[in-house]
């Protein structure tokens, strides 16, 4: 029930985001915030953009957070909640958007996009996950859910109008996605406990 709170205030801070952004672009402004709690917690934005947004929320100790955006019409999302925790997005391309959201201890979150209006969503609840995912191209859509500790799940995408959509349940599931081409539909879901 905790979790599911949590992912409502991340929906919440995606529609305040997007409020925002509608402003920024209004007045071709780009804006970013930062909010932190705790101790000995990092946080960087570096935005050489127009009309871009980056927010970053820290609550914790010992949390890094990196967010760089090239290009106009960007907006990224960081929201991470625990201990020794890593997020890092760089976007490089025209109105892409990253949000990215983690709860627990030790877990890492990493994106690359290149190209114009990709949409990558990543949440992670649990110990020592990773997920990372690269984006090379237009109109990809990715999102990655994992809840519980020892996740490992890769992407790498290149290419035009894909969709990925994974999930993972559970101690220790892994996945790693490749994909090069057009029009590509792929899903994954894992439950291993």
């Amino acid at each position: 029930m905790r979790i599911l709170r949590r992912f409502s205030a991340i929906i919440l801070a995606a529609i305040l985001m997007t409020v925002l952004h509608s402003s920024a672009l209004a007045n071709s402004i780009s804006e970013s915030y930062i909010y932190q709690e705790g101790n000995n917690n990092k946080a960087r934005i570096d935005q050489y953009s127009i009309a871009s947004l980056a927010t970053q929320h820290q609550e914790g100790d010992m949390n890094t957070a990196y967010i760089y955006q090239q290009g106009e019409g960007n907006s990224s999302i960081q929201t991470q909640t625990g201990q020794s925790n890593l997020a890092h997005s760089e976007l490089f391309g025209n109105h892409n958007t990253t949000i990215q959201s983690q709860f627990g201890d030790k877990n890492i979150l990493s994106t690359w996009q290149v190209g114009n209006y990709n949409t990558l969503l990543q949440r992670q609840s649990g110990f020592e996950n990773l997920a990372i995912a690269w984006v090379r191209g237009s109109h990809n859509l990715i999102t990655q859910n994992q809840v519980g500790n020892g996740h490992s799940s890769r992407i790498r995408i290149i290419g035009d109008n894909n969709t990925i959509d994974h999930m993972q349940l559970g101690f220790g599931t892994e996945l790693t996605v490749v994909h090069i081409g057009d029009h590509a539909s792929i899903s994954a879901l894992q439950f291993s406990y």
